[in-house]
């Protein structure tokens, strides 16, 4: 009997260690598998900085409840201090999502009510606010236009914090509310949908925008390296933003850094770490960790689109190899950011980088795909074991093409102004400028010569049209030349005017 329970102990001790030695090189193969996938990703993102000159890059990815794979890359300014996962990004228009929390959150406490006029919340009395719905400025289907709010995020850089929402979110109700309009309107992209949410919430929870998301969504989710002002973000850390200048990427500290009027759109600053805390709430019904942010059902209303294929709150739905997944990019002057939930997987991704100008858009058709899309979309790729597909040309074949052009159009312009110049001056060191025949076409000629510089002087000291601006803001190098060639072409035309005019003279002087 002895012998038999022996036997029996040593068979049960024997298969637990078979057990538990199999269980244990099962976990060495996933974590060998994992780092694997993980030095695939490295050599990509080294890659792809390279490719596009990006300065510094951040990275989290997470999976149901937990971090997968947090990583700096690069540099977060000049003096080569590393990109950490708790360095702070600009976060774009990522940050619509945070306000949709923000604005969901006093849904659920009964403080707003979705299909309710906004007017109810805005306390003052706009009549177009009766016909907009709390739902369809967060759906994007209010009916504004993002053409429109250029000249307020122009105007709106030198309000100070303390009221610079409130004023802006009424100078757009004043420019969209002012007729009522019980129209149906279809998807239409626009901070001012945000910009006045953010102000619902001050008006609704007795506290600034800034002071809701920071008790109620950041320090629920553990976002420390979170901040709603650009001075905040700087003190702990702030990656420097770039803009590109002909090709090389040179930091910007003007005053388009920040807009704090446009904060519930897109001027909200995060690390990599924290944003990784954000998105497995958004994996978990609301959930992260012992903290709820918001409930399942919300969580889950922010991922619907009304219809497919626009905008759910805060949100919007895409396919990266048939593979649907929902997220937004992001982007401020000098930072790019791009966020991918898949929920198939369970799978959330954050990418980060610190340089931005219009050329890293995807043009001319999908101006929302940026550099940082790109990424995002490889690396899911890479953990799917999918091929990462094409990310299209890289910065520096953007800058041959765009600097090719200017080049060869500088050395036209040169060429053709020195010509007129040698006409004017004399032919061939004659002492006698070349004659101009009076005709529509030489007067033609002239008129457009100077039409350039009066159309560039219109614009620019103007609010026409207020994308010229944000152009000269985003991608300066091109605007300079602009305006350059505008000067070159109204001197030529000066030259032409003295040429004609010296024509007529001689002439009138051979008839007498």
């Amino acid at each position: 009997m002895k012998m038999k329970i022996i036997a029996i102990t040593l068979f049960a001790l024997l298969n637990f260690i078979l057990v538990s030695s199999a269980e244990a090189d099962e976990s060495v193969q996933n974590e060998q598998y994992e780092a694997s996938v993980f030095f695939e990703v490295d050599a990509y993102i080294a890659r792809e900085m390279k490719r596009q000159r990006l300065p510094g890059l951040a990275l989290g990815i997470v999976k149901d409840d937990r971090i997968l794979y947090l990583k700096g890359y690069g540099h977060a300014d000049s003096s080569g201090r590393p990109v950490t996962p708790e360095t702070p990004f600009g976060i774009g228009s990522i940050g619509k999502s945070i306000t949709a929390m923000a604005i969901l959150q006093l849904v659920e406490r009964g403080e707003i009510e979705l299909d309710a006029p906004i007017q109810r919340y805005i306390l003052n009395k706009f009549n177009g606010a009766e016909s907009i719905t709390v739902r369809q400025l967060l759906n994007q289907t209010s009916g504004f236009s993002q053409i429109s709010t250029f000249s307020n995020t122009l105007s709106s850089i030198n309000d100070p914090y303390s009221d610079a929402l409130e004023k802006n979110a009424l100078s757009y109700a004043e420019k969209f509310l002012k007729i009522t309009n019980k129209t149906e309107h279809p998807y239409r992209y626009s901070n001012a949908n945000y910009v006045l949410l953010g102000y619902i919430v001050q008006q609704v929870s007795g506290q600034s925008y800034g002071e809701y998301v920071k008790e109620h969504i950041f320090n629920p989710l553990s976002m420390h390296n979170s901040f709603v002002t650009l001075d905040e973000a700087t003190v702990n850390g702030l990656a420097t933003p770039y803009r590109r200048i002909f090709g090389y990427n040179l930091a910007y500290d003007g005053p388009y850094a920040y807009i704090p009027g446009d904060a519930p759109a897109g001027y909200l600053y995060s690390s990599a770490k924290d944003m990784s805390h954000y998105l497995i709430a958004h994996l978990n019904g609301g959930q992260y960790k012992d903290n709820s942010v918001l409930s399942s059902e919300s969580t889950r209303l922010m991922q619907t689109e009304p219809v497919p294929g626009t905008y759910g709150m805060g949100w919007s739905t895409d396919y990266i190899n048939d593979l649907q997944v929902f997220g937004s990019p992001g982007g401020s002057l000098g930072f790019q950011a791009q966020t991918f939930i898949v929920p198939e997987q369970q799978l959330g991704i954050i990418v980060f980088a610190n340089v931005l100008d219009a050329i890293d858009a995807a043009w001319p058709n999908k101006t929302h795909v940026i550099t940082t899309t790109h990424i995002a979309s490889g690396v899911i790729n890479i953990l799917n074991k999918q091929p990462i597909g094409g990310s299209g040309p890289s910065i520096s074949q953007k800058y041959w093409l765009v600097n090719g052009l200017i080049f060869i159009l500088s050395a036209w312009l040169l060429y053709t102004t020195a010509r007129t110049a040698k006409q004017c001056l004399g032919l061939w060191g004659s002492g006698k400028p070349g004659y101009a025949e009076i005709s529509i076409k030489v007067i033609s000629r002239i008129f457009l010569h100077f039409a350039g510089l009066f159309i560039i002087l219109l614009l620019s000291l103007t609010p026409l049209v207020p994308i010229w601006h944000i152009a000269a803001i985003f991608q300066p190098d091109v605007i300079l030349w602009l305006k350059t060639a505008a000067v070159f072409l109204a001197l030529k035309g000066s030259m032409e005017i003295i040429r004609l005019v010296w024509s007529i003279r001689q002439r009138h002087f051979m008839k007498s």
